[in-house]
């Protein structure tokens, strides 16, 4: 099933569009270039001037980029000369190149500013290194052939938390004395280290719930180590029978803050408060809302997000039973329902000010705004205002580019903001950014790390990234749908202009959206002559309540008419051919399957990637996490109230009506959906006489991390959209 709590990252997309993450936007003349060596590119804005050659750094800039992979080990490139006639066409954009890309994840800033934390590839697995935030180079911290994933900084700064295999772990941030804390078969996630650095706080399902637990931490002693360590016994902080989503540590460390659904109404999300010593519980939030999101101020009050309002905003909350106060407003999303890091308020050092996110156009803005508001501005007579603005009403957007922003954390002066960025041009980096009015005058935003290869960049720079456009339609029912446009440069609309096919993309979730961020699979398809759309069919994040609970009884109804009516708009747009083709993968695999079915002649292909063919069959046989997202919109199969919905929005019975050729591909060791449902539709397919080609990876599960996979799915795709859509003859 798609993702499981409501935006919850479930890798949907990963060998979609690249659409591996959810993503564009434009940099404006105040952005600091990528630094290479040479002269910065024709057309290249002013600060490309100041490009780092031989020799320091102009005075004033900061240091040199570092790569977020290099290793202090690694040797020099140099270069050599080549023959003319063996150099590859100029600025070509390929799939080899783009899976090449890999950007450094899960940044974590150390608790004094020192460095930051992240994980990157290194030798086929994700590895943990740390990097000074004044550049140099990274220090890989760990080497092994499994993964790494959420690293957390001791609260003194000197250990590493983490998880590998499934298993939480602890290091010493020179990369000595690697400790095994906690194992278990059922899995653990989610270290949090206590405030007092004694503790760490995990969650596992080793008693069937996905509950919190505690363990004493190891602390390094000095002198000659026991001869059988003792090994930490963990015990069980929540009570089993209700699933945790996310928890953070109250200061004191006596108590923690869980995010959890315990509420009769399946689209409300509680902030509960549970003492450590005797378990005892209070909900705080959430009780009639999906609130989410939890940080702590100085002076100990809650921040929080909150839908109350019916769009999600940043709200403080004392824990004494004061009253709360919003102190974000308007028809803008300032946060989402997962809760996800870096789409979270983050209070300022002294409690002054946060930052929080504003979705908008498939862009996410990183906001500024103070904790509390300025003078009252009174009327006449003294009177206060009738209807006062929040404290952030006037919040400041910090970032230097339009893009997609996750701010990760506060340098200790208040002053500068340490914050992940990626547009259509850029792949994931940490930048810091100056916070108006606190960080020295002039100051302006730094680039710490550099993913972007030249062999990418150049390509996106000579010929220029198509820019994303945004576009709005009415639904059959005249509610009112968004998405994101990419078309070939030729493709103008003008009279004699070239005109293209159209690719409709459906993104995962389906509690989600498309955000416009690094995509380099889109920018190939349009370069290839294809136009491509984005469609945040209803059901998905960014545009309120009321929108995200539209698609409740309607899975692969009318969330499906949705990315029907958006291919009959760009039918109608002077650039189209009249030519189309669907794919997605999870949700938007799914998706993909019930528009094929549900209006056979528009298609001239479909491509679904790991997507459901029979939804009730989904919820018996796919993981918890998929299970209760399906039953929060659509009900319990097992309702005879709602077979008929289960049934109706079910492709694989209604295969006969396919006449597209489609391209099916799934991991075997998909968990979320099974690969029962591939099976199913291609047995359906096969019995139909229908033409369709199927793929499996035997190593992969929901979505694809292995670069190889990677590579061939992108190829597989392109290749099937050329044969079926551009009609270009395969080479023998």
């Amino acid at each position: 099933m798609m993702a499981g709590t409501p935006g919850r990252d479930t890798r949907d997309e990963v060998a979609a569009d690249d659409p591996s993450s959810e993503a564009t936007g434009g940099a404006d003349a105040e952005t600091p270039t990528p630094k290479r060596r040479g002269r910065p590119p024709q057309g290249a804005d002013e600060s490309a001037a100041t490009t780092r050659r031989r020799g320091r750094p102009p005075k004033g800039q900061p240091p040199a980029v570092a790569s977020p992979t290099q290793s202090d080990a690694q040797p020099r490139r140099t270069t050599t000369a080549r023959a003319a006639s063996s150099r590859p066409p100029r600025h070509r954009l390929t799939v080899e190149a783009i899976v090449a890309v890999e950007a450094p994840r899960e940044f974590r800033l150390h608790p004094r500013d020192r460095m930051v934390a992240y994980t990157a590839e290194a030798v086929g697995a994700r590895q943990l290194f740390t990097l000074g935030l004044r550049g140099g180079y990274p220090l890989q911290i760990t080497a092994s052939e499994k993964a790494v994933s959420d690293p957390q900084w001791s609260p003194d700064g000197r250990r590493l938390a983490f998880v590998r295999d499934e298993a939480i772990w602890m290091v010493d941030v020179d990369g000595a004395r690697l400790i095994e804390v906690t194992a278990h078969p059922a899995g653990n996630s989610t270290p949090r280290w206590s405030p007092d650095g004694r503790r760490l706080g995990f969650i596992s399902r080793r008693r069937g719930w996905a509950q919190v637990w505690a363990v004493e931490a190891p602390i390094p002693r000095r002198g000659r180590p026991a001869a059988v360590p003792r090994t930490p016994e963990p015990r069980p902080v929540t009570a089993a029978g209700l699933d945790v989503e996310s928890y953070e540590w109250v200061p004191g460390g006596d108590r923690i803050a869980v995010v959890t659904q315990r509420g009769e109404d399946p689209e409300t999300s509680q902030i509960v408060l549970v003492d450590l010593a005797d378990g005892a519980e209070q909900v705080i939030a959430g009780e009639r809302s999906w609130d989410t999101s939890v940080q702590w101020l100085a002076d100990g009050s809650m921040l929080h997000v909150s839908d109350t309002s019916g769009w999600f905003q940043v709200v403080r909350r004392p824990l004494n039973g004061g009253a709360a106060a919003v102190l974000t407003a308007g028809d803008r999303e300032h946060g989402e329902p997962s809760g996800t890091f870096g789409f979270v308020p983050l209070p300022s050092p002294d409690g002054t000010r946060f930052t929080c996110p504003a979705f908008h156009d498939g862009l996410v803005d990183l906001l500024v705004g103070e904790v509390e508001p300025g003078p009252e501005k009174r009327g006449r007579g003294g009177r206060p205002p009738r209807n006062p603005k929040p404290a952030a009403a006037a919040a400041e957007a910090v970032q230097p580019f339009d893009g997609v922003w996750r701010a990760i954390g506060w340098l200790s002066d208040g002053g500068w903001i340490a914050a992940v960025g990626e547009s259509e041009t850029r792949p994931q980096d940490l930048w810091l950014l100056p916070v108006p009015g606190l960080a020295p005058d002039g100051a302006r935003p730094r680039q710490v790390t550099d993913s972007l290869p030249a062999v990418v960049a150049a390509p996106l720079a000579a010929g220029g990234a198509t820019p994303g456009e945004r576009f709005r339609f009415a639904a059959r029912d005249g509610l009112p749908v968004e998405g994101t446009l990419w078309r070939p440069a030729g493709a103008t609309g003008r009279r004699g202009a070239e005109r293209v096919p159209a690719i409709v993309y459906p993104h995962g979730g389906p509690t989600a959206q498309a955000l416009r961020s690094w995509a380099p699979f889109k920018q190939l398809l349009v370069r290839e002559g294809f136009a491509f759309l984005d469609v945040d069919f209803r059901g998905s994040t960014g545009y309120g309540r009321a929108f995200r609970h539209a698609n409740h009884d309607e899975w692969g109804h009318a969330d499906v008419f949705d990315l029907i009516d958006g291919a009959r708009w760009a039918l109608e747009q002077p650039w189209c051919d009249g030519r189309l083709a669907i794919y997605g993968g999870s949700y938007g695999g799914y998706l993909t399957l019930c528009a094929l079915v549900e209006e056979p002649s528009l298609w001239r292909a479909g491509i679904d990637l790991y997507g459901d063919s029979d939804i009730a069959e989904s919820y018996r046989r796919g993981d918890r996490i998929g299970r209760l997202d399906l039953h929060r919109m659509m009900g319990s199969p097992d309702d005879p109230a709602r077979t008929e919905l289960y049934r109706r929005g079910s492709p694989v019975y209604r295969a006969e009506r396919i006449e597209a050729p489609l391209l099916l591909l799934h991991g075997r060791k998909d968990k979320r959906v099974v690969p029962l449902m591939t099976e199913r539709m291609v047995e359906a397919l096969e019995i139909e006489g229908k033409h369709h080609e199927v793929r499996w990876y035997e190593d992969e599960g929901h979505g694809w991390e292995r670069r190889e996979n990677r590579r061939d799915a992108f190829t597989r795709i392109l290749a099937f959209l050329k044969r079926h859509v551009l009609d270009e003859v395969p080479p023998s």
